[in-house]
């Protein structure tokens, strides 16, 4: 019976977490954003994969932010992301944050297991 036990308990947790089910690998990422060392409060922060769904946050007043991936699940997948922050929703006349951090962006991250913390320090000069 404490065998059972052994085999039983470690397939229930993989179930309730979905192992083996091909879902991705994902990792919760947070940080602040700041541009020109001040936070940037209601920035659109998107981490895009190589392959595979991105996951995205809103910043709030602080310049924080937590990706979120699909509905409940936080985080983002495993691996090397083009990171693109915006504030003005793809309008570039009202767009405050440089045009090297979003449509042409030069940020990348790499997110690994467990918990990653991300910061981003803009700069509006180079």
């Amino acid at each position: 019976m404490k065998y059972l036990a052994l085999f039983v308990l470690p397939a229930a947790a993989c179930l309730a977490l979905g192992c083996g089910s091909g879902a991705p690998a994902v990792a919760t990422v947070e940080g602040t954003i700041t541009l020109d060392g001040q936070p940037l409060s209601d920035a659109r922060v998107i981490f895009e994969p190589v392959n595979g769904r991105r996951s995205m946050a809103i910043t709030d007043e602080s310049g924080r932010y937590e990706l979120n991936y699909l509905r409940e699940t936080m985080g983002a997948r495993l691996g090397k992301h083009i990171v693109r922050i915006t504030q003005a929703d793809g309008d570039p006349q009202r767009e405050p944050v440089p045009v090297r951090y979003n449509r042409d962006s030069t940020l990348s991250a790499e997110v690994k297991p467990g918990k990653n913390v991300i910061d981003f320090p803009l700069k509006r000069s180079k």
